[in-house]
């Protein structure tokens, strides 16, 4: 699992040079528009307007895009000629994770993200994939997330220049930059540590020890947990907010 978390880092590093200064997602080529291939959609942003939680992203030029949750009906919508969509999810109520993919007639191209909406929205709000940083959308500042498969764990979170200082475990982390703005930063198998963002401390409650998926109140935060194939568990702590 090291090695797996490792390499998706790698990914995300390259898809940095598709992202805008702003962490967007930069618009189709037309190679992008000439190509044989329908390219899952990739959310970039999520708003709230009143009650309703604002979904945005990017996908292929006027592609199909939909939200699938279980238990509930699927929400879709066009993207726009540049590939820009937006969804507009119906009031929710407890925690609902969502499965974006883009339909093309019969089959869809499915995402490799899970969008994790906790409390209906009053909750965090974020993007989970195996071996890769979680991707925080709910405004959160400082330390975003805290990702640990057992082998690794990488904190992570989004900057608007100077990376930040970090340490984890009592023990300085270097601070690489990622796709969507952001920055992570590694260390070894840790349980419950302390982790420190430009002299602002979090107490890491540590990846626990649920079984399938699962979402659950940990320390001052969330940890959402879920299987890795072929045997594996990935968990996520999501800290609360700064007042």
């Amino acid at each position: 699992m090291k090695r797996r978390m490792i390499v998706a880092c790698v990914a995300v590093l390259a898809a940095a040079a598709c992202s805008d200064p702003q962490g967007g997602v930069a618009g189709p080529t037309g190679a992008d528009e000439a190509s044989p291939w329908v390219r899952p959609p990739l959310i970039d942003g999520v708003t709230r307007d009143g009650g309703v939680l604002v979904v945005r992203g990017a996908a292929g030029p006027n592609a199909r895009v939909v939200l699938r949750a279980p238990g509930a009906a699927a929400v879709a919508a066009s993207a726009d000629g540049a590939g820009r969509f937006e969804l507009r999810l119906p009031p929710l109520h407890g925690d609902v994770r969502f499965t974006p993919e883009v339909q093309v007639g019969e089959d869809a191209a499915v995402s490799p993200e899970t969008l994790v909406v906790i409390l209906g929205g009053a909750g965090p709000v974020a993007l989970i994939a195996a071996g890769q940083p979680t991707v925080r959308l709910d405004g959160a500042g400082g330390l975003d997330a805290v990702d640990s498969d057992g082998a690794t764990l990488m904190a992570s979170g989004r900057t608007n220049g100077a990376a930040p200082v970090v340490t984890i475990n009592g023990v300085s982390a270097t601070a690489a930059p990622t796709g969507r703005g952001g920055w992570r930063a590694m260390a070894g198998p840790i349980g419950a540590t302390t982790i420190t963002i430009d002299g602002r401390s979090f107490d890491y409650p540590g990846p626990g020890g649920a079984t399938g998926f699962s979402i659950e109140r940990a320390g001052q935060g969330w940890r959402v947990g879920w299987p890795v194939a072929p045997n594996g568990r990935q968990a996520a702590w999501l800290p609360d907010q700064a007042n």
